[in-house]
C-alpha cells in the first residue's frame, strides 16, 4: 500500500481552476522524474504540489552545474519553444471559426501539437522553478566568482521566463488553447467529460475507442512519483489530503522571508490564488492602490495588480523570480520565499512588510 509521509516534503504552490488535461500535460518528462505529490482538493478547486526534501536538494545541486554549464544549450531550445506557442496561439484564434469542418484527425492532430508544445515549454521552463536556486542563492559573492557564467546567466534568465510564463499560461489556461478543439469532441461524442480525461484519454476518444466516464472534477484524487503517477481517487486520496493538510497548517503572527526589495510598508493583504482561467481577472480587481499583494507566485498574467500594490509578498521565489525582477523596477518592498503566506495571512488583513528584513508582521486580523 502507498505511504506518503508529508515529513518528507516541503509544500510548493497551488493551482487553482485547471481541469485533468492540464493536469496530464503537466507530467512532462523533467517533470515525472522527480518525487513529487500532486494532490487534488475538487471542493476548492485547487492542485497541490509537493516536493521531496531529498529532491529539492538534488535540483539545488543540479542547478549550479545547469546555470554554470548548460545555459546555453537550455536558452535556445526556450527561445525556440517560446516561438512556435507563439505560432500556435495566433493559430488557435484563426481556427475558432473553422474546427467544426475538420475532419476529426485533423482535430486529432492539433490537440497533440499543443501538448507537444506545453509539454516541451513547460520542460524548459521547469528549470527555472526556484527550488533550483537554494544553493545558488547561498554562495558568497566569492564562491560566485569561481563559477565564472553563473551570474552572467542569471542575469539573463529573469527576462526568459518572463517571456516563457507569459506563452505557457495560454497553456496553462484550458479556455484558450485546448476548448475550441475539445468542445468539438464533446459535441461529436456526445460527452462532457471530455475537460477532465487525459490528453491520452482524449486521443483514443477521438480514435472511437472506449473511455470510462470521468468524475475526476467531484472527487479528490493524487499523482505521486511513488506510485508511477498513477491516479488514486476517492477514499484514499482524501485521506492522505488531510494528513497533508493537517501537518502543513501554521499559526504565527509573524512571517519570514528573503528580502527582494528594500523598503517598508503598512497595508491591507490582498491574497491573489494562482488561477488559471479567466476567474484571475476576479483576483486583480481585488487589489487596490497600496494594498500588499500576497499569491503564491506572480507571474505577466497578474502585472496590473503587482503595479497597484504597495508591497508584494510570495511564497515561492528566487532571484529570478517575477515577483522579485518587478518588484524592483516599481520599486516597491518585495519579501519572496516565506513559503506560508498565502496559508496565513486573508482579505483584509493589516500587516507590515519589512523588506529590509524580510519580515511580515500581522499588525490586525480581519475576523
Amino acid at each position: 500500500m502507498l505511504k506518503l509521509n508529508p515529513k518528507d516534503y516541503d509544500y510548493l504552490w497551488t493551482d487553482h481552476d485547471i481541469n485533468f488535461i492540464f493536469t496530464s500535460c503537466y507530467l512532462f518528462k523533467e517533470f515525472k522524474t522527480v518525487d513529487i505529490v500532486l494532490i487534488y482538493d475538487y471542493l476548492n478547486k485547487g492542485l497541490k504540489f509537493y516536493l521531496a526534501k531529498s529532491y529539492r536538494k538534488k535540483l539545488s545541486e543540479y542547478g549550479i552545474i545547469f546555470y554554470n554549464k548548460l545555459f546555453p544549450v537550455w536558452k535556445k531550445k526556450i527561445i525556440k519553444n517560446i516561438q512556435e506557442g507563439k505560432r500556435i496561439i495566433r493559430e488557435t484564434k484563426e481556427h475558432k471559426n473553422i474546427i467544426r469542418l475538420m475532419t476529426n484527425d485533423e482535430i486529432r492532430r492539433h490537440i497533440v501539437k499543443r501538448v507537444n508544445l506545453f509539454q516541451s515549454l513547460g520542460g524548459n521552463y521547469f528549470y527555472t522553478e526556484f527550488f533550483f536556486l537554494d544553493k545558488i542563492e547561498a554562495l558568497t559573492s566569492e564562491e560566485i566568482k569561481k563559477h565564472k557564467n553563473l551570474s552572467r546567466n542569471l542575469k539573463q534568465v529573469g527576462k526568459i521566463k518572463f517571456e516563457a510564463r507569459s506563452v505557457l499560461n495560454n497553456f496553462y489556461n484550458y479556455k484558450k488553447i485546448f476548448e475550441p478543439y475539445i468542445q468539438e469532441v464533446c459535441e461529436r461524442t456526445e460527452r462532457k467529460d471530455v475537460p477532465w480525461l487525459s490528453y491520452q484519454e482524449i486521443i483514443r476518444v477521438i480514435k472511437g475507442e472506449y473511455v470510462a466516464t470521468s468524475n475526476r472534477d467531484k472527487t479528490n484524487w493524487l499523482l505521486c512519483k511513488k506510485n508511477n503517477w498513477k491516479l488514486i481517487q476517492g477514499k484514499k486520496a482524501t485521506e492522505t489530503m488531510k494528513h497533508f493538510d493537517s501537518f502543513f497548517k501554521i499559526d504565527t503572527d509573524i512571517i519570514k522571508g528573503l528580502v527582494a526589495s528594500p523598503g517598508i510598508k503598512r497595508g491591507i493583504v490582498k491574497v491573489l490564488r494562482t488561477s488559471f482561467s479567466d476567474k484571475v481577472n476576479e483576483e486583480i480587481k481585488k487589489v487596490e492602490n497600496g494594498d500588499i499583494l500576497v499569491a503564491a507566485t506572480t507571474g505577466p498574467e497578474i502585472m496590473t495588480a503587482c503595479e497597484k500594490a504597495g508591497a508584494i509578498v510570495t511564497d515561492e521565489g528566487g532571484i529570478t523570480s517575477h515577483a522579485a525582477i518587478v518588484s524592483r523596477e516599481l520599486k516597491i518592498p518585495c519579501v519572496i520565499g516565506t513559503k506560508i503566506a498565502t496559508q496565513i495571512l486573508k482579505d483584509g488583513d493589516l500587516v507590515e512588510v519589512d523588506a529590509t528584513r524580510g519580515i511580515i508582521k500581522i499588525i490586525k486580523k480581519l475576523i
